[in-house]
């Protein structure tokens, strides 16, 4: 379905360079090799049908773009409905879930407000303080 969008796109002339292009989806075959590297993970568990998830989408877009390039912090979504294993094991409840991980665990679930500024501010403090516990 996306690809036809994509195409039927490229085909009308419209740039699409930004259509989900900011957040890595994971799946069961690269989630445990992507969330152990050094980085932090801010992972969103979510399912397409969900209202929340749909309406945090567009910041969680946003959110991935402002750390894009980043060598310390990485956005990601996991769609459970499609990766049920990986949110079985992350212990998914309910949708959309707000993890963090680290070195391949999880260091916290995020409970807080869902605006950008937050969420930025969250995930930005969050790897600071992760970082400096892991060069102690």
């Amino acid at each position: 379905m996306h690809l036809r969008l994509l195409l039927l796109a490229a085909l009308a002339g419209v740039c699409v360079a930004s259509v989900g292009q900011a957040v890595p989806h994971l799946t069961e075959s690269d989630y445990a090799e992507e969330t152990g590297d050094g980085k932090v993970w801010f992972i969103k568990f979510y399912a397409p049908w969900c209202g929340h998830c749909k309406r945090l989408a567009p910041t969680w877009e946003q959110l991935a773009d402002s750390f894009k390039g980043s060598d310390k912090v990485a956005i990601a979504s996991v769609d459970c409905t499609q990766q049920k294993a990986v949110c079985t094991k992350a212990e998914i409840r309910g949708y959309p879930t707000l993890k963090v991980f680290h070195a391949g665990k999880e260091v916290d679930v995020y409970r807080g407000s869902r605006e950008l500024e937050a969420l930025k501010t969250y995930i930005g403090d969050k790897a600071q303080m992760q970082l400096e516990l892991t060069t102690a």
